[in-house]
C-alpha cells in the first residue's frame, strides 16, 4: 500500500469508493469536486488517498482555512478540517484508516496545526460532522483521541409529500415585501448578510447568484432588507441558510421564506430537499413532508 497525494485522475475512484462505503449518502463528481479542487483552501498535501494494488482503498480529505474568507483565516490559522473519509469494505480493518490518518497528522503538524475537526467547515462541505450511523467511524476516531466538540441535524424532506400549510399561506407581514432576489440585489445582499449574520453565510448566500435566477428570496420594509433565504446555492436539493433580522422575528417572516424556497425546490422538480447542518430543531417541524433527522457530532482533536 502507498500514499499519493488526491489528483483529478483519481476523482472517479474516490467517488466509487465513498458511495460503496457510506452508506446513509450519495456523493457525485459535481459535489465531490465542490469540496477539493474547487475550495480555494485546497491543498493536495491535506487530502490523501491509499492505493492497494493501483487501486483506491482508502481516502481522507483534508483542510486549512489560508485564503478564503480572508476575514477568518488569521483567527483560523491552527485549525485544520476533515471533511471526509472512507475506507473501501474489503480493506477495513487493515491499517488503511491508520496510515492515510498518521500521515495526514504528521503533515499537519509539520504545517503548525493545533487542533483538528471534524468537520463543521462552512460553506465547501458536506458533512457538519459525523453521523451517528457510522458507527465505526465514531469509534475509529475516539481511539485517535478525537473527542465529541459539538452536534447538529439535517431534516430531510420528502417533497412529494410537501405542501403550503393554512397557517403558513394565511400569514400576513404587510406592509413588508417578500420577493424572489434580483441580480441587482447581489451586492447588498452580501454586504448586509455578512454584517448581520456572518461572512459564511454570506459567502453562501453570494453563490446563490450564479444562477440565472438567484435562488435567494428576501424580505424588505421600505427597500431595507429584513430576512433572507437560500436554495441550492451548493448543492441543488439543499436549503439554507435562512435569517432575519431581531427585531422582524416571531412574526412569521422566516417560515414564510422557508416555504417559498421548498416550493421553489418542487417546482424545480427535486425530489427530496435537505436541510443541512442547523440546531434549530423546531423551527422545521412545521414542514410537511419531514423524512428524516440526520444526527452529527462534530469531533475534535489536540495535536500534540
Amino acid at each position: 500500500m502507498r500514499i499519493v497525494e488526491f489528483t483529478e485522475e483519481l476523482l472517479s475512484q474516490v467517488r466509487c469508493v465513498a458511495n460503496l462505503s457510506l452508506h446513509e449518502d450519495t456523493i457525485t463528481d459535481a459535489s465531490l469536486r465542490r469540496i477539493t479542487f474547487e475550495d480555494p483552501n485546497y491543498n493536495g498535501r491535506h487530502s490523501l488517498v491509499a492505493l492497494k494494488n493501483g487501486e483506491v482503498a482508502g481516502f481522507v480529505i483534508g483542510v486549512r482555512r489560508l485564503k478564503e474568507p480572508i476575514e477568518v483565516v488569521e483567527a483560523q490559522r491552527d485549525f485544520a478540517w476533515i471533511k471526509l473519509f472512507a475506507v473501501r469494505e474489503d480493506c477495513r480493518r487493515k491499517g488503511v484508516a491508520t496510515a492515510l490518518f498518521n500521515e495526514l497528522e504528521n503533515r499537519l503538524r509539520e504545517d503548525g496545526v493545533k487542533r483538528i475537526r471534524v468537520s463543521d467547515y462552512p460553506f465547501w462541505y458536506l458533512f457538519s460532522g459525523v453521523d451517528l450511523n457510522y458507527e465505526d467511524a465514531i469509534e475509529f476516531l475516539s481511539r485517535r483521541g478525537f473527542r465529541k466538540a459539538g452536534e447538529t441535524v439535517d431534516y430531510e424532506i420528502d417533497l412529494l409529500r410537501f405542501h403550503v400549510p393554512k397557517r403558513v399561506a394565511s400569514i400576513s407581514v404587510s406592509p413588508l415585501t417578500i420577493r424572489r432576489a434580483k441580480h441587482e440585489d447581489r451586492e447588498r445582499v452580501f454586504k448586509w448578510i455578512k454584517t448581520e449574520f456572518s461572512v459564511f453565510w454570506a459567502y453562501e448566500a453570494d453563490a446563490s447568484f450564479k444562477h440565472a435566477r438567484p435562488k435567494l428570496w428576501m424580505a424588505e420594509e421600505n427597500d431595507r432588507i429584513i430576512g433572507f433565504s437560500v436554495y441550492g446555492a451548493l448543492e441543488p436539493h439543499w436549503f439554507g441558510p435562512i435569517g432575519v433580522s431581531t427585531e422582524a422575528r416571531s412574526k412569521g417572516v422566516g417560515s414564510i421564506l422557508l416555504f417559498n424556497c421548498l416550493k421553489s425546490l418542487r417546482e424545480e422538480g427535486q425530489r427530496h430537499a435537505v436541510v443541512p447542518w442547523t440546531s434549530h430543531l423546531f423551527f422545521y417541524t412545521q414542514v410537511p413532508g419531514i423524512a428524516r433527522i440526520r444526527h452529527y457530532w462534530v469531533m475534535e482533536k489536540t495535536l500534540s
